[in-house]
């Protein structure tokens, strides 16, 4: 049994349920990958998501007998939002990490807007734009808070992709320069991102 591979889900969560920890090791070769990519949204640390992963699989294996075999996948994805959660709380209390956590989710995201990150948020997010020089703050503000593509802002502003994309590299750069200079408001920030009533589709099944 030492090479046992089980050909369909069925029989690896009925194998796994029974204690064969062959079938965990299967399950976590099948979904690591996935699972990594979705904490990577959040969290910007390999160290941190595979942590991570670890608690993740070690709480499948000690509740493994309750294990739905109907809702496995979404029931793995809550406990990777939770851990992730988690571990954002934890660096919110940690000034100097609230920074590193917050610039990485402003730079995770493609397009800043309420319905994400509410009101609150942006006001003092946009304490840190106005810093900007005024070129590199509107390619950031028409990519960034208004969700337009490298190539439309390219025609809009008649400058190359690559500009774009180096505005908005040192954006971020300076941005992050701002908030380590202020790591209240980055706290601030990320302690109200997560406490806030959201469900991205951060944690949303992995179709690979």
């Amino acid at each position: 049994m030492k090479n046992a591979y089980y050909t369909t889900e069925s029989e690896l969560l009925i194998r796994l349920k029974a204690g064969d920890e062959l079938a965990l090791e299967q399950l976590m070769r099948k979904y690591k990958g996935p699972l990594a990519l979705s904490m990577s949204r959040l969290i910007k640390s390999r160290e941190d998501i595979e942590e991570l992963l670890q608690e993740l699989f070690l709480r499948i294996w000690k509740n493994r007998a309750n294990l739905d075999t109907e809702r496995y996948l979404a029931y793995m994805y809550k406990i990777a939002e939770n851990l992730v959660y988690d571990r954002l709380r934890k660096a919110a209390r940690e000034k100097r990490l609230s920074v590193d956590y917050f610039t990485h989710i402003i730079e995770a995201y493609s397009h800043i807007e309420e319905g994400i990150f509410g009101k609150e948020i942006l006001d003092v997010l946009q304490r840190g734009i106005q810093q900007l020089p005024e070129q590199r703050r509107r390619v950031f503000e028409l990519c960034k808070i208004e969700g337009r593509s490298y190539e439309e802002v390219s025609q809009l502003l008649s400058i190359s992709v690559a500009t774009v994309n180096s505005h908005i590299t040192n954006a971020n750069a300076s941005i992050k320069a701002y908030f380590r200079q202020h790591p209240e408001l980055a706290s601030m920030v990320l302690l109200t991102f997560l406490f806030a009533n959201i469900s991205p589709d951060t944690f949303a099944a992995s179709p690979f």
